[in-house]
């Protein structure tokens, strides 16, 4: 699942999307368990990713993400986190602070591809392996560039518009993966 499964997304990314502290998850199998259901079927049936399962949808990454062959683990952003990013954009110039505008940007510049590759990381990551216990730990993406993760789950991202992210929900065990939820977009612009 490298760059290629999300080429070609073009307008109908737009028009599929136009329309604190790190917590358990409660629902989650538990490291080293992994749940029943694969990442996109956590993520369609959880309710707060209803932006994040519309660009994979339309993008196609769903069905890499819904694969038993490979394992990943994904920063997912929440609703609440895209409207966030969409806010912080319109702030530094760039829109009208609706995800609709958001997305039209993304897929305008070309940047949807980029901008959910740097969500995901090969394999199945939990917590203990993302979350430093000292300094910060580098996460390799699937876009190329790394993440930066501190002791307080804080993810750097390298974006002047747009704040870090924190991982609000860590650790929900997917047959094929791991999510760990994020309150915010992370744009890969420096």
């Amino acid at each position: 699942m490298r760059k290629a499964p999300l080429a070609g997304v073009g307008a109908a990314l737009a028009l599929a999307l136009a329309a604190g502290t790190v917590a358990p998850a409660a629902s989650a199998a538990g490291p080293g368990r992994p749940g029943s259901d694969t990442i996109t079927d956590i993520a369609v049936a959880d309710g707060r990713f209803t932006y994040l399962v519309a660009a994979l949808q339309a993008t196609g990454l769903d069905a890499a993400l819904d694969s038993n062959d490979t394992k990943y683990t994904v920063f997912a952003p929440t609703d609440a986190a895209f409207e966030k990013a969409a806010d912080e954009l319109a702030a530094a110039g760039v829109g009208d602070g609706t995800v609709g505008t958001l997305l039209g940007f993304l897929v305008a510049n070309d940047l949807a591809d980029d901008v959910l590759l740097y969500h995901v990381t090969d394999g199945r990551r939990f917590a203990n392996s993302v979350v430093p216990k000292q300094g910060e730990r580098a996460i390799s993406t699937l876009l190329g560039p790394s993440l930066s993760v501190s002791t307080s789950a804080k993810i750097t991202d390298v974006s002047p518009a747009t704040s870090d992210a924190a991982i609000v929900i860590a650790n929900i065990n997917a047959s094929n993966g791991v999510i760990h939820a994020i309150d915010n977009v992370l744009v890969p612009l420096p």
